[in-house]
């Protein structure tokens, strides 16, 4: 019993154990889970250049945009081959700009998940993030223009003319 006890709590995060078709899935999917994650992460960093020059935008939280001398710089290239596919913008205004920006992306779906092949944003301060007191958002950095893109598989030429189009309408 006491040996299982660590295995009875991890099963509880992860759930139970696969049935044969989702460990087949699984496998599946592991073949081509290079090529998808390299594909997303050449799309985020054309995503995030875009969004950083645009006038709606005041902030986007890219890895790769981390000036040299800030102390998380030395450890992202220390441990990662590429600032991957998941970054966060702040839009100039507030939590009525952020809105109208979600609710007009006709490409990127609104969703919290993410690393999948399809673009997702999210209000993580209304929805991953909502439980926490405004102090904690604070200490954290997350405010309420801020929106956070799980970015996709999708032609990132396509993905740049749908944040376009919503955040022209707030510019």
């Amino acid at each position: 019993k006491e040996m299982l006890a660590p295995v009875r709590k991890f099963r509880s995060y992860l759930g139970t154990m696969c049935d044969p078709h989702t460990s087949w899935l699984l496998m599946r999917s592991l073949e081509t889970l290079k090529l998808r994650m390299e594909a997303a992460a050449t799309n985020a960093s054309k995503v995030a250049a875009f969004l950083r020059d645009h006038p709606a935008v005041k902030d986007v939280w890219f890895l790769d945009f981390l000036p040299a001398d800030h102390p998380d710089r030395q450890i992202h290239e220390m441990q990662n081959r590429s600032a991957g596919s998941t970054f966060s913008f702040e839009v100039k205004g507030g939590e009525a700009e952020a809105f109208k920006v979600l609710d007009s992306l006709q490409i990127a779906k609104l969703a919290v998940s993410l690393g999948g092949t399809e673009t997702l944003a999210s209000h993580p301060a209304s929805m991953t993030h909502s439980g926490l007191p405004q102090e904690e958002l604070d200490r954290i950095s997350i405010t309420s223009a801020m929106i956070r893109l799980s970015v996709g598989v999708e032609n990132a030429d396509d993905l740049i003319a749908d944040l376009k189009q919503a955040l022209d309408l707030i510019t």
